[in-house]
């Protein structure tokens, strides 16, 4: 993705959040570019204005500091271009899980209770 600022900008950006979370923001190849625009104004005459801004290869995220360092980003930035954090599982995916387990601890008590009273 591309991205365009009026400022030049460091390759990395980390800004620590309160909850072991981290927002990273990777700006790569950065290229100064100008534009010019030209408008017509209500008495006919034109006006041509110059915009100065610079673009940068771009990606944005939000992860947990558990599954990204600093020091891994700043060291290989060009890694997290494309980088997408892995999504929180659904409600649904979550009481599957603890159903499963719920089943095989109860094999397990069942199979140990067997074993001491026989």
């Amino acid at each position: 993705m591309k991205a365009r600022f009026t400022t030049e900008q460091p390759a990395v950006r980390w800004q620590p959040l309160d909850n072991g979370m981290v927002d990273v923001t990777i700006c790569l190849n950065g290229q100064e570019v100008t534009d010019e625009s030209s408008q017509v104004d209500e008495f006919g005459e034109t006006h041509t204005t110059k915009d100065a801004y610079w673009e940068y290869d771009f990606n944005q995220f939000r992860d947990s500091t558990d599954n990204i360092t600093r020091e891994g980003v700043e060291s290989n930035p060009e890694r997290y271009l494309d980088y997408t954090p892995s999504q929180p599982k659904s409600l649904e995916e979550q009481v599957q899980e603890q159903a499963e387990t719920i089943q095989i601890l109860t094999e397990c008590l069942l199979e140990m209770s067997e074993a001491v009273y026989v």
